[in-house]
């Protein structure tokens, strides 16, 4: 797995620039929101925590092989992804997202959901592929400035 060698070695993660990122023009109640969590709790408090910004279009996949759907049906303008799924890894998940057929569904930013705080989260998420990483229980004013960077 290329993330493991990638510690392994103490190379440093590829740096994601602030202009690599997409800037979408959208205004929130237009935004596009693919919430990826197994825990139905947990995804509904981020729903109504983005529901409460501003962002009143989600779409809930529980698993990986549903979000992998709803990202052609969806076409999401932004993807929170656990990184403990059923069904594979939100690295696995980031991994096949990236490496899809459809490039809208390849340009789609992700971000990572992680359960606690680790130091090397963000380095591990950014070298997937996703834009950042966020810890649990998700601060709304993070989510909200995370976004914001997005379409703001």
């Amino acid at each position: 797995m290329q993330i493991h060698s990638a510690v392994v070695s103490n190379r440093r993660p590829p740096v994601i620039a602030d202009e690599d990122i997409p800037q979408l023009s959208l205004a929130p109640a237009d935004f596009r929101i693919l919430i990826v969590n197994e825990d139905m709790r947990s995804a509904d408090s981020l729903k109504r925590t983005l529901r409460d910004l501003g962002y009143y279009t989600t779409l809930t996949a529980y698993s990986a092989k549903r979000a992998l759907d709803a990202a052609v049906d969806f076409s999401p303008s932004v993807a929170l992804l656990d990184l403990h799924l059923p069904d594979m890894t939100g690295f696995q998940l980031a991994r096949k997202l990236r490496s899809h057929l459809l490039s809208c569904v390849r340009r789609v930013p992700l971000f990572a959901v992680a359960e606690r705080v680790v130091l090397r989260n963000r380095e591990l998420t950014r070298a997937a592929g996703f834009v950042d990483c966020l810890t649990k229980p998700v601060m709304p004013m993070e989510l909200n400035s995370m976004l914001w960077r997005l379409h703001g």
